[in-house]
């Protein structure tokens, strides 16, 4: 069994659009990364030649996705690419955790920490609760998503049924159509209790907007905590 810790690289240096102009922020959160001493290797999937001159400096491991900076409309599918990457990894591994840049780690991974994710189903993430609605198919819950940050995956097939759930729910972010997959997965949305028992990390707690107490937050093992829109 092949398996990896995953993070992805695309975009543009541009300032007219405040989805494009994320690509300055991680270069701010790739430094904060490569100088973090609880690091675990990872392998960085990357669409742009200078952008894998850049992470390559680091010393990564790293793959070449396109010689392009982006393969989709860089406005409107920004994270089509991520749901791209993730798609790929999968082809060379039967395993991956995809990290975004931040997520940084905040203790050493036990030695078993494939074993411990292997605990739990084949697609985990942390549940997030938004603002605005999300899963429109839903009759309640309907601002909560998998939280697109930390992303286990151990089936081979579902990046390719996410990618699809993608292109019928349209929109740009990814998050919803992992709903979709995971609603689909148990027949339909069982609540976040039901979402926890399956689908919740134990290495991973988001740094905000969990619909999870903070006592059952502290039971978890946190190796990673997502700074989302920090």
């Amino acid at each position: 069994m092949k398996k990896a810790i995953i993070r992805g690289l695309w975009g543009i240096y541009d300032k007219s659009h405040k989805i494009i102009q994320r690509r300055y922020r991680m270069d701010e959160d790739m430094k904060t990364i490569y100088s973090n001493p609880f690091n675990t290797d990872f392998v960085v999937y990357v669409m742009g030649t200078d952008n894998y001159n850049q992470v390559k400096q680091y010393g990564s491991k790293c793959v070449l996705v396109n010689k392009d900076p982006f393969m989709f409309d860089i406005v409107r599918h920004q994270y089509r690419h991520k749901l791209e990457i993730i798609k790929m990894a999968m082809e060379e591994y039967d395993e991956i955790l995809y990290l975004d840049w931040d997520c940084i780690p905040q203790k050493k991974l036990p030695n078993n920490y494939w074993d411990i994710l292997g605990k739990k189903e084949v697609f985990q993430a942390n549940l997030q609760i938004y603002h605005c609605r999300k899963c429109h198919w839903r009759k309640s819950d309907i601002r909560k998503v998998p939280n697109g940050g930390f992303i286990y995956i151990r089936d081979k097939s579902i990046p390719s049924k996410v990618i699809k759930l993608w292109e019928s729910i349209g929109g740009d972010n990814d998050e919803p159509s992992w709903a979709k997959f995971t609603d689909d997965y148990v027949g339909g949305w069982q609540g976040i209790e039901k979402y926890w028992e399956l689908f919740e990390p134990t290495l991973c707690n988001l740094h905000r907007d969990s619909p999870y107490s903070k006592d059952l937050l502290k039971s978890k093992n946190e190796c990673f905590k997502h700074f989302q829109g920090k």
